[in-house]
Parts: structure tokens; C-alpha cells; sequence
């Protein structure tokens, strides 16, 4: 090869190398050794061959504006894009990455410019350091390729604990050997993107196929994609049969007993693994009738096999109506702002996704109030005999 041949060469290279896309700010980790290409199972996360020195600290509080910066031109058509947070802070295969946001289209750019976006950390993850990470799926690069930079940042004003944050869903991982693979010359549709999602410049999606399996133990589950501007229809659930009452009687009281439902999987892509979380509990019904007596006898209530007679309930009078039967775990409700903590009571929260709220339980420990959850306080509360031990209480105050 001639002389001339090989400076061509190296300079096609050199061309090629250097026009890809990387993450300029949140500074990233080693920022003197990071490299431009596409990431391999062999390095991902984060380039973590690379290492994670620390240049800077990425100072992030909770709630206000954030932007991601890009450099670079090869922006391969555009594609998609997902923003997202784990608590490690040298992150590792086994990481957790929880979607902060997705960016459907156009991402990080089309016709060789690239876009800033702006973001903002939800109040549910934790205080203190963890790393930033976003991740990339070009549409016209060739191959199915994931690009992947990762930044140290440092939370305020944030949770006190990981229980709503585990509650995000978990952040797509394909084209890394792991049989889940994004089409090319479309821009990938994010089975799961999470609460907040922003279309792009095209509109041309499909979501990713192969071996992708589904999101992992923690994350909510992921709600039906809707027309932009439109919020996603609330879940459906299940009518339970109404038993007739008879003529003059008062209406059937419902006995609710809770019995764990495995979440629904979502329809594609692999998820970092790890996450943990019990599955949400929905609550089966069963209905009783009481037939109003003559005299003031107290209605009896089937026992359930292995358990002593529970106490029998009071009958409602002629005509009163029913109350409804309480919801559990895995109902729904409506909200306002995206991104932001709910609480039902003290023992429930759910965060608001596109105007929906899936409810599930606080941590051990701790309470929900006011959009915050934090360490239950013990104080005010008076030691009670159980039910039962009437006899032991009497006794002691004798």
C-alpha cells in the first residue's frame, strides 16, 4: 500500500471515529479516555473498560431543569433515546438502570446537528451520588447498534428511600448479544418509556423483537402507547357477580380477602436485571347475603377452613345501602403531575404516570404523606390488648 493509500486511510478512520455522538454534558466518567463507537456486551455498562475517574460532579437537584448536551454529527437518521438513573456509582452488568425519561424520534438529531433536551430528576429518587446514563439506538447506522455514555451526579432534595424509585420502570437493553435486537431504519418504540416521553422529529417506530423478555421485578407496568395529547385509558377490571338480595332484605356485605396476582409482562425488551419489589396485590371479593330477622339475631358468617369463627358483623338496617367494598393494591386512580409521588393513606403511594396511579405499599417502616415518604414516626401510640386476650388484660388489672 502506498504512502498516499494509507493516509487516506487513516484519515477515513479518524473521520469516522470522531463523527459519531457522545454525551458532553452531564460530564461523563474518564472524559479523557471515552470513545465515540457503539458499546458491546464485553463493555457495557457505560464503557466500564474505560473506567468511571471522576472529572466533575454533576450537582442535580430534584424537580429543576437539567440538559443533556451532545457532540458530534454522525447522527445515523436520528433514533431513540432513553435518559435514566441507577444508585451505583460504579455501575456493573448486574446494575439497575431506573427511565427517567424516553425520547421517541429524532434523538439525539437529524441532518447531521444534534439536539439539547432538557429533563428533570422525579422526586422519588434517593438523596446522594448514583450515575446518569444515557442510551442510544441509532436508526440508520448499518447495524443494530447501542450507544451508551454514563456521568457521576449528585442528588438533592430528593427521597429518603428507594421504595418509589424502584417503582420506575427499568431501562431497554438490546443489540448487545442477548438475542434482543431494535429494526433498522426505524426508530425504536420503548416498550416501556415510563412517565415521561417526548416524540421526535419522526414518527416512523417499531418496538424491538427477539429475545427481548420483560421489564424486571421492580418497575410499574408499562401502559398502552396513546396519540400525542391524549392520556393512556385507566385499567379495566373486572366486574365481580352480584348475588340478587331477597325482597325486603338489606344488600349482601362483602368480605374482601387479598390474594396475590402476578404483574402483567410487558409485549418486548430486555431490562437491566436486578430489581426487586414485591408484585402487586389486587383484592378478590367474596359476597355474603344477610337475610334481615324477625328478631335482632346476629347473622352468621361462613369459617374459613383451618381458622377459628371470626366475630359475626353487625346487619345493616332495612334499605341501607352496601359500602363498597375497599380497593386494594392493584386499583387505580387519577392524578395531575407527571412524575410526582401520591399517597393513599400512609401505607400506599403510587407515582403518577400520564394521569394514572397504580397504588402499591410503602416500605417497613416507613410512612406516605403529603407526597412524601419518609420514616414512620412511632410517637402517640398506646399499647392495646389483641383481640382475644381479654382474659390476660383483666387478669393483670387484678
Amino acid at each position: 500500500m502506498s504512502i498516499k493509500s494509507t493516509i487516506l486511510a487513516a484519515a477515513a478512520l479518524f473521520a469516522s471515529v470522531n463523527a459519531h455522538i457522545i454525551m458532553e454534558s452531564p460530564v461523563p466518567y474518564s472524559v479523557d479516555k471515552i470513545d465515540n463507537g457503539p458499546i458491546n456486551k464485553s463493555q457495557f455498562p457505560c464503557k466500564s473498560n474505560l473506567g468511571f475517574t471522576v472529572s466533575k460532579m454533576n450537582t442535580m437537584a430534584v424537580g429543576q431543569q437539567q440538559t443533556i448536551k451532545f457532540k458530534g454529527t454522525a447522527v445515523h437518521g436520528g433514533g431513540s433515546c432513553q435518559l435514566s438513573v441507577t444508585m451505583d456509582t460504579e455501575p456493573t452488568e448486574s446494575s439497575v438502570f431506573k427511565v427517567i425519561k424516553s425520547i421517541e424520534g429524532g434523538c439525539p438529531g437529524v441532518d447531521g446537528t444534534t439536539n439539547e433536551y432538557n429533563f428533570e430528576l422525579p422526586a422519588s429518587i434517593p438523596n446522594g451520588k448514583a450515575t446518569f446514563a444515557w442510551t442510544w439506538f441509532s436508526k440508520m447506522s448499518g447495524a443494530p447498534e447501542l450507544y451508551m455514555n454514563c456521568a457521576p451526579i449528585e442528588v438533592t432534595g430528593g427521597a429518603s428511600d428507594k421504595s418509589a424509585f424502584e417503582a420506575l420502570p427499568d431501562m431497554l437493553v438490546a443489540n448487545v448479544g442477548d438475542g434482543c435486537t431494535t429494526a433498522q431504519n426505524f426508530a425504536t418504540k420503548f416498550p416501556n418509556p415510563g412517565s415521561v416521553v417526548q416524540q421526535g422529529a419522526t414518527n416512523d417506530q417499531k418496538p424491538p423483537t427477539g429475545s427481548c423478555g420483560s421489564s424486571s421485578g421492580g418497575s410499574a407496568p408499562a401502559q398502552p402507547s396513546s396519540p400525542a395529547g391524549q392520556p393512556p385509558s385507566a385499567p379495566k377490571s373486572s366486574p365481580v357477580a352480584q348475588p340478587t338480595p331477597p325482597s325486603g332484605g338489606p344488600p349482601p356485605v362483602a368480605a374482601p380477602s387479598s390474594a396475590p396476582t402476578a404483574p402483567p409482562s410487558n409485549p418486548g425488551g430486555v431490562f437491566a436485571p436486578g430489581a426487586s419489589g414485591a408484585p402487586l396485590e389486587s383484592t378478590k371479593t367474596t359476597l355474603v347475603t344477610v337475610t334481615a330477622a324477625p328478631t335482632p339475631a346476629k347473622p352468621t358468617v361462613p369459617a374459613s377452613p383451618g381458622t377459628g369463627t371470626p366475630a359475626p358483623p353487625a346487619a345493616p338496617p332495612a334499605g341501607a345501602p352496601a359500602s363498597p367494598p375497599t380497593s386494594g393494591g392493584g386499583a387505580s386512580t387519577t392524578c395531575s403531575t407527571n412524575g410526582a409521588i401520591v399517597c393513599n393513606g400512609e401505607k400506599k403511594f403510587g407515582l403518577c404516570n400520564n394521569g394514572n396511579v397504580v397504588w402499591q405499599d410503602v416500605a417497613a417502616g416507613t410512612a406516605c404523606a403529603n407526597g412524601v415518604i419518609s420514616k414512620r414516626s412511632l410517637n402517640g401510640r398506646v399499647a392495646r390488648p389483641r383481640y382475644g386476650n381479654t382474659r390476660v388484660a383483666r387478669a393483670a388489672a387484678n
